[in-house]
């Protein structure tokens, strides 16, 4: 009987090459090797993980909002209210700081449907102030 040498390098890729997942090697009682591939959920994680994105996106999409360009009391009271359509460029009120008045114009156009500061209601640079479904115009 002819025995053959081998290295465990050589199990290793006679295991990828066959696409196999286990591999167990037995010459006599005291020689036996186990190899064994981990599987890899990393790419399963990551698609799971893109079409998640993807059908937040979907749902977010219409819905765009309106940041305060300044820091100060935003007043729109008699201007706007949740349910009216607005243009782009349309006067949204204005912030008050100081004595001064900055228009607040609007970025998008359509239908207001939340406005998340009271009239007269303190805001920062960069806060939402409308929510808009937009019409893309």
């Amino acid at each position: 009987m002819m025995k053959e040498e081998f290295q465990v390098e050589d199990l290793i890729n006679i295991l990828s090459e066959c696409g196999l997942t286990e591999l167990e090697y037995q010459q006599d009682e005291n020689i036996k090797i186990r190899i064994k591939k981990s599987p890899e959920p990393k790419n399963i994680v990551i698609k799971e993980n893109l079409e998640v994105s993807k059908v937040v996106q979907k749902k977010e999409e219409p819905i765009k909002t309106i940041l305060s360009t300044g820091i100060g009391k935003y007043y729109y009271d008699n201007l706007i209210s949740v349910g009216d359509k607005i243009k782009v460029g349309q006067d949204l009120g204005y912030i008050f700081v100081m004595g001064l008045k900055t228009p607040l114009k609007a970025t998008v156009g359509g239908e207001i449907t939340e406005i998340t500061v009271q009239n007269g209601g303190i805001v920062d640079y960069g806060k939402v102030l409308i929510k808009v479904k937009s019409t893309g115009r």
